[in-house]
C-alpha cells in the first residue's frame, strides 16, 4: 500500500481538468493526491497531481488516450520534503 511519502512525481494539467483527472486516476486504483505546486515545479500555488514514479506508464498510457494536455516531473524527494524547502 502506497503513502504519502512515496509521492514522488507531479502531473501538472494544462487545462484544468484536475479534478476529473483525480478521478480517473482513482477509478484506475492508481493512488494521487492533490497539493499545490512545490517552487521547484512552479512559481505559482496552482494546484498539481501527485503520485509515485512507478505509476507514471499507466498515467501517461491513459492520458494519451484523451485530449488533455499535460506534463510529468520527478520530484527531488517527496511531495511534504518538496513543499517544505525553502
Amino acid at each position: 500500500m502506497k503513502t504519502t511519502l512515496d509521492l514522488d512525481s507531479v502531473l501538472i494539467i494544462k487545462n484544468y481538468k484536475l479534478i476529473s483527472i483525480k478521478k480517473m486516476l482513482d477509478k484506475k486504483g492508481i493512488f494521487s493526491k492533490i497539493y499545490p505546486a512545490p517552487k521547484s515545479i512552479l512559481e505559482s500555488c496552482a494546484p498539481i497531481i501527485t503520485f509515485c514514479s512507478e505509476d507514471a506508464k499507466k498515467i501517461e498510457t491513459e492520458l494519451n488516450q484523451t485530449a488533455i494536455d499535460f506534463e510529468i516531473e520527478k520530484l527531488e524527494f517527496d511531495i511534504i520534503q518538496e513543499l517544505l524547502k525553502k
